[in-house]
């Protein structure tokens, strides 16, 4: 108990927020989120090349001059490495180790097959023709020795070594043919020009035609037995040889490796030697393959050099790069600080952030160590994309460049990365940062592809490199680079999306399908309520537009805002037609209580139907804390006193809206429903009715907890007039009967969309 009261205190501690900004914990994380990256960044891009001598490029020209410090090897390039050891491995033979027991067991048994053919038993049964009987004394034959063949090959084999022994000719042929070696592949099989039997211990080198197999053996003994014999049943002794004799050499895979890899071994790493005081480079002298592989050379015999004297000089270069990551990183976070105040005291942003980035890392450091692929494959533009579409443009900006630093210092792709990486970036942002259909996606596979095209010809003129070479980079790398990064940006978008529970445009239009399950459901079950949301969303949009806050964040909004009337769709007024008002039986407190329950209905069928955090705001802060006054008049009026009604009994549960869309939305669903119990509309009374509406809510304080501003109130009343216009224009009067003109629209009924009394029910002024 102690222990857990504790624990208690401490995160208690930890979360206690002393000057208002962030606690203690939220400190700690951030500086995880620091460290990690600093840590790792350095770490995946650790690279053993120091830029001292190295930073330079074939075709460049040197800015200085260079001398050797020291007597050094040039070491071989890698082409040339590999060629030499591809011609060393070429030049090892196939090995194959003698095993004496096939040899030995493969003798014995074809002196008991000889033996056992031509046995007196046998001589008799050829007195009578019965194929049954040579059908069973080769099934004896089978079963006795293991060979297996046909009656007709039995037959032959046997008429052949009638009265003849054979055991002295055959063992004898066949122990000279096994001294000389039999193999167990085929020639064709043997993929080098030489080969080398070891018996007990001795080498005997041939070449591979020299080589003998079991088949070719065979052939070789049946033509011995036609010299000697007349007719011998070739295939017959074909048959039984291959099933009784096995070859004496097989080959070795493992002493034919090692002696490969010895070979590998010997290819010496060094071609030539650069002596103490010898220049290699001069100043504004062109750097050639021959100078840049000594200075390569310079540089790595530097490194071991240090290692052997033991001094500080790896450690100081492997802290200068976690000292660069750190200035990097300090610097984003910097401007986050600064300018981004929401982001930078969001962990979960942060957090986002700290993955992006890493994960660009990551595919960098693959394509660069085991792929070992060019620098120009590298698909930075993933981390800005990803950026620009979940969190914003401005911070896809800044992640854009600190991953060029990082891959341009630290990895030491230099200045060419760098500019790709910033260049291509901001184009890339540019052409998804309000993603809104797939298109975006193909566009921005041609502007990267563009932008790529257009940094590395100017690279090219600058160098004065060919354009075989720039098309050659552009066509193998950096154009299935641009196709590459925008696909795959869009299919891991949705895995940050759910899993930081971010909305982006795309889900934004997913959920806009008026086919959406719970907007089907919404139309059939509360049809009055989808029409209603259905206008709010127009309304909402427009004004969205018009103060420049995300328009299809708003109505979408909108369209979910009331889904939680679905459960009890008659005690709301627009679902009741002509229908008699439910709420006239019931207490006032028990109507406030239907009321506010559609707001946690609709949060429950938001979790149910996973719907993204941005949207079940709106579910929730669209009526924010408003009091029904209707009812709270109502039961003043039935308890006779004020003092006997809890005011907070008829308020919404809230909150008030936090962001200026769902302000926005709180906005549009008040006048959309009030301006209905309008009779005789016209634009002078609607316009006065809405801002008497807007008024009253803003008197209320539900707008005191977002960042709404007058003037942004005032745009959004302009950009809602139109559309009220066009839903209440003016209606044409018919004669009815008795003379008596009856207007198109029918009677108003003077309630809200709650049930509730127009003037009542918003505490607004008189129009």
């Amino acid at each position: 108990m102690q222990i857990s009261s504790l624990w208690k205190k401490l995160l208690q501690t930890f979360d206690k927020k002393p000057d208002g900004s962030a606690s203690l914990r939220e400190l700690i994380n951030k500086g995880a989120y620091f460290l990690l990256m600093v840590v790792a960044i350095p770490l995946l891009l650790s690279t053993d090349n120091s830029i001292q001598y190295t930073d330079v490029k074939i075709g460049s020209v040197a800015t200085k001059k260079v001398v050797a410090p020291f007597n050094f090897f040039i070491l071989k390039t890698k082409e040339e490495l590999k060629k030499e050891r591809d011609e060393a491995v070429a030049r090892v033979p196939a090995y194959f180790s003698y095993k004496p027991e096939p040899e030995k067991k493969g003798l014995e048994k074809l002196k008991q097959v000889l033996a056992y053919v031509r046995s007196d038993n046998l001589e008799k049964q050829f007195s009578d023709s019965s194929g049954t009987i040579l059908t069973r004394h080769n099934r004896i034959f089978r079963d006795s020795l293991g060979i297996s063949v046909t009656t007709q090959y039995y037959s032959q084999f046997s008429r052949f070594l009638q009265g003849k022994r054979l055991e002295t000719f055959a063992t004898n042929w066949w122990k000279k043919r096994f001294k000389k070696g039999v193999v167990d592949l085929r020639e064709k099989d043997i993929d080098r020009d030489e080969v080398i039997l070891i018996r007990d211990d001795i080498e005997h080198r041939l070449r591979r035609d020299q080589l003998v197999n079991l088949d070719s053996a065979i052939v070789d003994f049946v033509t011995a037995l036609e010299k000697r014999y007349q007719d011998p049943p070739r295939e017959a002794w074909r048959v039984v040889l291959a099933q009784t004799l096995k070859p004496n050499f097989y080959f070795d895979p493992k002493k034919t490796e090692s002696e490969r890899q010895k070979a590998i071994n010997s290819v010496s790493l060094t071609k030539d030697m650069v002596y103490e005081n010898e220049r290699i480079v001069d100043a504004n002298e062109r750097i050639d393959e021959d100078i840049y592989q000594k200075l390569y050379s310079l540089e790595v015999a530097r490194v071991e050099r240090s290692k052997k004297e033991g001094n500080w000089q790896p450690i100081i270069a492997k802290l200068g790069r976690f000292m660069l990551a750190a200035a990097i990183l300090f610097v984003v976070g910097l401007y986050l600080f600064s300018f981004r105040k929401k982001i930078f005291y969001d962990n979960k942003k942060l957090l986002l952030v700290t993955l992006i980035i890493i994960l660009n890392i990551v595919i960098a450091a693959v394509i660069s160590g085991p792929l070992n692929w060019p620098v120009y494959v590298i698909p930075t533009t993933i981390g800005s994309m990803l950026t620009a579409i979940l969190i914003d443009s401005g911070i896809g900006f800044v992640v854009t460049v600190a991953i060029a630093l990082l891959l341009g210092g630290i990895q030491g792709g230099g200045y060419d990365i760098t500019m790709l990486t910033i260049v291509s970036g901001m184009i890339s942002i540019f052409a998804v940062y309000e993603i809104r259909n797939r298109n975006q996606i193909f566009k921005a596979v041609l502007y990267i592809a563009l932008s790529y095209l257009w940094i590395i010809g100017a690279l090219t003129f600058l160098r004065f490199d060919s354009l075989n070479s720039m098309a050659r980079i552009f066509t193998y790398n950096l154009l299935p680079n641009a196709v590459f990064a925008p696909l795959v940006t869009y299919m891991i978008l949705e895995v940050f999306e759910r899993g930081f529970d971010i909305t982006t445009d795309v889900r934004l239009l997913e959920l806009s399908d008026l086919n959406h399950p719970l907007l089907k459901e919404l139309s059939i079950k509360a049809p009055g309520t989808f029409h209603h949301s259905m206008v709010v969303g127009n309304l909402a949009e427009a004004a969205a537009e018009e103060i420049g806050e995300n328009s299809l964040l708003a109505r979408v909004g909108a369209y979910y805002h009331d889904i939680g009337k679905m459960e009890k769709p008659e005690y709301f007024v627009e679902n009741q037609m002509d229908a008699k008002n439910r709420h006239s039986e019931l207490k006032p407190n028990m109507s406030a209580l239907i009321l506010v329950s559609h707001v946690k209905t609709g949060l429950e069928l938001a979790e149910q139907y996973k719907l993204p955090g941005r949207i079940r705001d709106f579910i929730a802060e669209h009526h924010g804390t408003t009091l029904m006054n209707f009812f709270y008049n109502k039961a003043v009026a039935l308890a006779g006193d004020k003092d006997n009604v809890n005011e907070s009994d008829f308020r919404y549960p809230g909150p008030k809206p936090q962001s200026k869309a769902t302000a926005i939305v709180m906005m549009a669903d008040t006048v959309e429903a009030a301006t209905r119990t309008l009779q005789n509309p016209t634009p002078s009374r609607i316009r006065a009715f809405v801002e008497g509406l807007v008024d009253a809510k803003y008197r209320d304080g539900q707008f005191d907890e977002c960042d709404i501003t007058f003037k942004e109130v005032k745009q959004s009343i302009d950009a809602f007039m139109p559309i009220l216009y066009g839903v209440f224009q003016h209606r044409i009067e018919y004669p009815g009967a008795g003379g008596k003109a009856v207007k198109s629209g029918g009677k108003e009924k003077n309630r809200d969309k709650n049930g509730n009394g127009s003037k009542a029910a918003n505490g607004n002024r008189p129009a």
